[in-house]
């Protein structure tokens, strides 16, 4: 049905605002919302002065917008109560009735006599919306408001000013200069006792903890809170509008019941719990701005007790500003969605002032994959009144998230924001800060369970940087980890500096900036070579300290640390069933050669591996023995028990320096390597590093096979030759025009596998089970040591090699 189109020149007015009552802030964190009147004549007296004259300013303007619903047993009383209402006019703007659509006609024709009798303020403009069968009442009202484009709201009921006094009448219509900081209104109830009990207005305005029709709101209340209230008990919507106000004020006040009490003795003695409202039926509400099914709000907040959360559906929560930011993180929420989780998206857009309530709203983003409900609020704040702004709309949704996936800076809203409504909510919510650029780059992120999420803030990767004299590697390496994508994490980089590091390296090192954490630079003292260089270059300071070593001639690819990441989160903090003591790290680098063959390098492919095994999926990421020296992550717990077995093992404790420990492997002749050790701790232990398996080799780090170390000058041929073995395509960022997919999920069912789905390689590149490389490790201990006891600690060298530790005799 078509809005009546009546349309007046709205003429200029007096603007006028009014301060915050802080007086009335004081005596209320003293009395409290239980208070009946002020103790003493001074409270008295400042709680008015509060209401006062005096308080008002001339800026900002009292345009009120009514709203009056009408119900087929109402309607012949219409024109009464719009004369009612015209008559307080001086500050009205808008006449809105809402009515169903039976009615209409009737409406249109008591608005058109009402018109033809004058007697009214030419700058009014009268409307008539229809009112849905499926929407009760009070639902339909505050839909209905949020779309006023004046600065305040007089809520109605469909008797209007029926039985409302003078004082109140003109409170309402803001010819009363009552504080308009708050709801204010003849009728209202406050909490006692846990129950509701009505108040009768005086001339002391009360703190109220809700109030009901008429009463006149801030415009800002409705666009904040109106599109997620659900009814509560029997007063339906306007209860849990006034627990959502007072959520943001020190005095818990859900508005003001203000008037001289004359007439209202009867309406409260009329109205309990039993007789407010009778309907329990869930808020229906409709977009006003596209022409779509309506939402139906949840109603129930409670979780699902006892139930794994890596397996039991989540709760996101997405806070954007942008619609932009929305679009490019489209795919993971559609992602989430497809998995059985809930979306709820907020976008807090600045948005100029007369447009804000008309903007206002549910709206509908429609994708290829699905389609994304999201909270359209416009703001004009920015900094701390925005993470105040949207503190107040996030503690009146009926929502509890397991996640919080937002664009707005850490700084700036405080991850305290989103932690528990009430202290029976024990459960503190994971609050993912992304910037807006990485957006389109993380679909990976769609892969992770909320239980992987809710971990997204504990494991820290420390990158350590090791060089000596390859300035242009080193310069390489740095620009690859400045341009990589972190997605709000900060990890500290440590660049270590041989005691030979030539002058020009040095100066590198000293002019890097690096913005996304701490910056440490370590210098040798005595030439150690790259044995101690690597091993020493970092070591974990907590369980969730994960070292990323890097050597200077490797470069990274910008998606490096969303693999790490993912995969940290999957097979270490997800299921019980995908984490393993055995899995000591994740290689960035994918292996095109074997290297451990006695009779010397042999060509490497994984998929033929694979496919040759009869795995249904070859594309899979799979499990291999042989520590990555060209970019990983090490494990905590791992990389201690390896510096523990190292010292053990160049000190002859165990056995002499030349025993070979992992048999028909080529490594037993790199006497200066320390992969060498890692190797034989590997084998022992049955240990397995996680590799990449991406189409074309595509890889996370590639080598440049840079003249050091363990690489020999050679002629020029030899040497580009040798250097194709080994270099590999890095994961570029994808093109936005065409895709945003980033390759990373380009693995079986777009994601990691289980852990027991994971094919398993040993040394020589050889497909293995978890138990025979445990096996075989078992059994060369016992061929070494003579020990046929069963390993007691895990991670414990003393126990793994039989050995006595001397200092538990100290």
């Amino acid at each position: 049905m078509e809005p009546l189109p009546l349309v007046f020149v709205r003429l200029p007015r007096p603007t006028l605002c009014i301060d915050s009552p802080d007086a009335l802030l004081n005596r209320s964190r003293s009395h409290g919302l239980g208070a009946e009147k002020p103790t003493s004549e001074d409270e008295l007296s400042r709680l008015q002065s509060a209401f006062t004259a005096e308080n008002i300013a001339t800026s900002g303007s009292l345009a009120l917008t009514a709203v009056l619903p009408v119900t087929q047993s109402s309607v012949s009383d219409l024109k009464s109560r719009l004369g009612d209402i015209l008559g307080y006019s001086q500050y009205l703007s808008d006449i809105i009735v809402l009515s169903p659509v039976a009615v209409i006609p009737r409406v249109r024709r008591v608005l058109l006599s009402a018109l033809a009798s004058g007697g009214h303020s030419a700058h009014i403009e009268l409307t008539v919306r229809p009112w849905s069968t499926d929407e009760e009442q009070d639902s339909a009202t505050l839909r209905i408001a949020s779309q006023a484009t004046s600065p305040f709201v007089l809520i109605l009921c469909e008797n209007g000013l029926d039985a409302i006094d003078v004082r109140s009448r003109e409170a309402l219509m803001l010819l009363e200069p009552f504080s308009t900081m708050l709801p204010i209104g003849p009728r209202g109830f406050v909490l006692r006792d846990s129950k509701h009990i009505c108040l009768s207005s005086s001339r002391t305005p009360q703190l109220a903890t809700f109030l009901v029709p008429p009463f006149v709101i801030p415009a800002t209340f409705i666009s904040s809170f109106g599109f997620n209230l659900s009814r509560e008990g029997a007063y339906g919507i306007w209860l849990d509008l006034g627990k959502c106000i007072a959520r943001t004020r020190a005095d818990s006040a859900g508005g003001f019941v203000v008037g001289s009490g004359e007439g209202l003795g009867s309406w409260c003695s009329n109205m309990t719990e039993d007789t407010a409202l009778s309907s329990q039926k869930l808020p229906i509400i409709s977009n006003p701005l596209l022409d779509q099914k309506p939402i139906e709000l949840f109603a129930n907040k409670t979780r699902n007790a006892g139930v794994d959360s890596t397996l039991a559906s989540g709760t996101f929560l997405l806070v954007f500003t942008s619609l932009l930011d929305l679009t490019r993180f489209s795919g993971v929420a559609c992602r989430w969605r497809q998995d059985g989780h809930k979306i709820h998206a907020a976008l807090f857009v600045r948005t100029d002032h007369l447009k804000m309530a008309v903007l206002t709203g549910v709206r509908q983003l429609i994708l290829e994959d699905c389609n994304l409900d999201y909270h359209f609020l416009p703001t004009q704040s920015s900094g701390f009144e925005l993470a105040s702004e949207i503190l107040t709309w996030f503690n009146c949704q009926p929502i509890t998230p397991d996640i919080v996936v937002t664009t707005i800076s850490k700084l700036v809203l405080l991850d305290e924001v989103f932690q528990p409504k009430t202290a029976s909510q024990n459960k503190r919510f994971t609050v993912i800060h992304l910037p807006a650029d990485d957006l389109p780059y993380c679909d990976w992120i769609g892969s992770l369970t909320p239980r992987e999420l809710e971990n997204w803030h504990k494991p820290h990767i420390d990158i350590s940087v090791i060089t000596n004299d390859r300035p242009h590697s080193l310069a390489r390496l740095l620009t690859s980890l400045s341009s990589a994508l972190y997605f709000g994490d900060s990890p500290d980089l440590r660049v270590n500096l041989e005691q030979t590091a030539d002058r020009e390296t040095s100066q590198i090192v000293e002019s890097f900036k690096w913005d996304k954490g701490q910056v440490f630079l370590h210098r040798r003292v005595v030439h150690g070579g790259l044995l101690p260089a690597v091993v020493e270059s970092w070591y974990p300071h907590s369980t969730d300290s994960y070292g990323l070593i890097l050597e200077d001639d490797v470069e990274l690819s910008p998606l490096f640390y969303a693999w790490a990441k993912l995969a940290l989160l999957h097979y270490r903090y997800g299921r019980s069933e995908d984490r393993s003591s055995r899995m000591f790290g994740i290689s960035l680098y994918q292996q095109k050669n074997l290297e451990l063959r006695p009779e010397g390098r042999h060509p490497f492919n994984a998929r033929d591996v694979f496919t040759a095994a009869g795995i249904d999926d070859p594309s899979t990421p799979y499990l291999s023995q042989i520590p990555c020296s060209w970019g990983a992550v090490y494990f905590p717990e791992h990389w201690r028990e390896f510096h523990a077995y190292l010292s053990l093992r160049l000190s002859e404790y165990a056995w002499d320096a030349d025993q070979v420990v992992a048999p028909g492997v080529r490594s037993n002749k790199w006497m200066r390597s320390w992969k060498k050790y890692f190797i034989e701790l590997a084998y022992l232990r049955g240990y397995v590093m996680l590799y990449p398996n991406f189409d074309g080799y595509v890889s996370l780090s590639t080598n440049h096979l840079e003249v050091g170390s363990h690489v020999k000058d050679v002629p020029k041929e030899v040497y580009l030759r040798k250097k194709r073995l080994f270099l590999l395509p890095l994961m570029a960022l994808p093109d936005l025009l065409h895709s945003n997919a980033t390759g990373l999920l380009d693995l079986p069912d777009h994601g990691l596998p289980p852990w027991d789905q994971l094919p398993v390689l040993d040394l020589l590149g050889l497909p293995a089970s978890e138990e025979t490389l445990v096996e075989r490790g078992s059994m060369r201990r016992i061929e070494l040591t003579g020990c046929e006891d069963t390993i007691d600690t895990v991670h414990d060298v003393w126990d793994l090699l039989c050995l006595h530790d001397p200092l538990f005799d100290l």
